[in-house]
């Protein structure tokens, strides 16, 4: 899916050689480092702080709630069929808004991935998987831990959320259990 994210904002790069990323939220000089990705792994950056970034598709209105709003980070496993969606919150993260930037960025990866595959001519299945890293969740955990802190979204649907809380560094593995 690598090829039709053309732009270096968008695209990041991660330590292949290490197999580890480094998730950073710029505003407040959070980061968090991931070990244990798939060398075939595809990182996105889909909430772009510069303008214009935030804004989807040229057809869709600027300023319409929910149609614009994106995860921080997006991590493609295709050896996996899997996708990981981050977002990286502070120590009191609102509820409604990190569930619609979970629903808004699976869908736009899903579009994506569609587009990717009738342009190749192949059908892949992915499997989305979401991770909010959030101080609020430190409290409490060890550094082994990763609980389930899923929410119901407007219409009833169940939205698996996982958090690690906010620590320094974890495995991708601690992450996919």
């Amino acid at each position: 899916m690598k090829e039709i994210f053309c732009n270096e904002e968008v695209l990041q790069a991660f330590d292949e050689e290490n197999q580890t990323m480094i998730l950073k939220e710029e505003e407040n000089n959070q980061y968090i480092t991931i070990g244990g990705i798939p060398k075939d792994a595809v990182l996105l950056k889909l909430d772009v702080d510069k303008t214009g970034y935030k804004q989807k598709s040229k057809y869709l209105r600027r300023g319409v709630t929910f149609i614009h709003k994106g995860c921080d980070y997006c991590l493609v496993m295709p050896s996996q069929n899997l996708i990981l969606l981050f977002e990286l919150k502070s120590l009191k993260p609102k509820e409604k808004n990190y569930i619609e930037q979970f629903v808004a960025s699976e869908i736009f990866i899903t579009y994506c991935k569609n587009l990717h595959d009738y342009k190749n001519k192949v059908i892949s299945d992915y499997t989305f998987k979401r991770v909010l890293l959030s101080t609020k969740y430190n409290y409490g955990l060890t550094n082994n831990s990763v609980i389930d802190i899923s929410k119901v979204d407007n219409y009833g649907n169940t939205i698996s959320i996982i958090t690690p809380g906010f620590p320094p560094r974890i495995r991708l593995e601690k992450l996919l259990k």
